[in-house]
């Protein structure tokens, strides 16, 4: 199961009234569980390459055969990648990027609030659309050292 897999079972499901969802293949583990009012936690577990633990709770983890550091979302609201519909986004995949180097916006109230990065390193993953509504916590980037 992709993360783009997982990502679309997140979406499906923070809109329904399950409160925990759990897969389990003999190589894969895939466990959701929302809380009031929390977001989702998510936890993957893949042949032991890749393993995500419950973003913004104590501790945000990403490990793969190569560290990646998770950009998560300091507030509630939109995701967007660029300053302005016209505009080139902030960040494309590949892109290098340095510690306080924007990397989004996230409109939350009217107010557009820039999300910087807290790592320097190539971003191998952007997990959210443009346009889309983010929670408190969520992975927003994956960041290769």
């Amino acid at each position: 199961m992709s993360l783009k897999e997982i990502k679309e079972l997140y979406r499906f499901l923070k809109n329904t009234d399950i409160v925990e969802f759990e897969l389990e293949q003999p190589d894969l583990k895939v466990r959701l569980k929302r809380g009031v009012p929390q977001r989702p936690d998510v936890d993957v577990v893949q042949s032991g390459v890749r393993q995500v633990t419950s973003p913004g709770v104590e501790k945000e983890k990403v490990e793969t055969k190569k560290n990646l550091h998770t950009v998560v979302s300091p507030m509630v609201g939109t995701f967007y990648r660029a300053p302005s519909p016209e505009a080139q986004p902030f960040v494309e995949m590949g892109s290098v990027v340095e510690k306080g180097q924007v990397l989004c916006i996230i409109e939350a109230m009217k107010l557009m609030n820039e999300v910087e990065s807290e790592y320097g390193g190539k971003i191998v993953s952007i997990l959210v659309d443009n346009g889309q509504p983010v929670e408190y916590g969520e992975p927003l980037f994956l960041l290769e050292p």
